[in-house]
């Protein structure tokens, strides 16, 4: 039998967290992070399931670092896979075991997600059902990125591929490591026959809010992406800017481009890493033979 840890972050989540722990509890491990939260999350994860690993943290570490030591935990462990599971997402009763048996069936694929519903199970998630290729079939299928509300991710690729990255505190993080894993060789895919729940709130993002998540994220996200070239990125990014102040009517994303320039030299590390761990896995491939 496979080994899977599900971690778990919590901040201010008791709206969900019965129907997520629940919903975990007697099918695999569970590593919990709780990011400081005010409202008794971190108490009611320790009483609801007392055999989790609870982290208590004394700060809000964002999405990225508590998540990483998940990552770290589950390396260290020997586990085979580890589930990525928002506070606010569930599991149906078959979801890890359909999802470790497509995996166990396809090595090929660093992450896997099951179908990601809406919360009465009526439609798909909209967020995700613009990435789900409608128009193909089969037990799994082949994308460019998914969210991590829901992630069956290989042990093994998360060796090679390493933990998320901290210029991603909040978000961006699951499109960059999705971008690291393929441009490696890994693959990225969603698996039809699994269902499970993320019951985000649908609600009209502050522009702040929006401006950092879209426009300064994106910006970096971009010139992160190791298969991109960096003159191209260069390029684009005055466009980008101008696009979204028209778009959002606002001055906003252009004050906030010092900010995206001065981040930029981070991107293009991270940039540079994968690529070059792409040329050591080459390598030694040629090596092998």
């Amino acid at each position: 039998m496979k080994k899977v840890l599900v971690v778990i972050v919590t901040y201010n989540g008791m709206r969900w967290l019965a129907r997520c722990l629940d919903s975990v509890a007697g099918k695999a491990d569970v590593f919990a992070v709780d990011n400081d939260s005010t409202d008794g999350s971190a108490d009611f994860v320790q009483s609801r399931c007392p055999g989790a690993h609870l982290v208590r943290s004394a700060e809000n570490l964002g999405f990225t670092a508590a998540n990483n030591l998940g990552f770290e935990r589950a390396l260290e462990k020997g586990y085979d896979y580890v589930y990525l599971m928002n506070q606010d997402a569930w599991l149906q009763e078959d979801t890890l075991d359909t999802l470790v048996c497509a995996a166990e069936r396809n090595p090929a694929y660093a992450v896997l997600s099951p179908l990601q519903m809406t919360g009465d199970l009526s439609a798909m998630d909209p967020s995700f059902a613009k990435l789900y290729p409608s128009s193909r079939e089969g037990e799994v299928l082949e994308v460019k990125r998914v969210m991590a509300a829901h992630w069956l991710v290989r042990a093994d690729a998360l060796r090679q591929v390493g933990p998320f990255a901290d210029i991603f505190p909040l978000y961006g993080q699951d499109d960059n490591w999705c971008a690291r894993a393929r441009f490696l060789g890994w693959k990225v895919g969603i698996v039809p026959g699994a269902r499970a729940v993320h019951d985000r709130a649908q609600r009209k993002e502050p522009l702040e809010k929006l401006v950092f998540r879209n426009y300064r994220m994106g910006a970096l996200l971009r010139f992160a992406h190791p298969g991109i070239p960096l003159l191209a990125s260069a390029l684009w990014l005055p466009l980008f800017t101008l696009v979204k102040c028209i778009r959002w009517k606002s001055l906003l994303p252009l004050r906030t481009f010092p900010a995206v320039v001065k981040d930029i030299p981070q991107a293009r590390a991270l940039r540079s890493r994968t690529r070059e761990a792409r040329r050591a896995r080459v390598h030694a491939c040629k090596c092998g033979k």
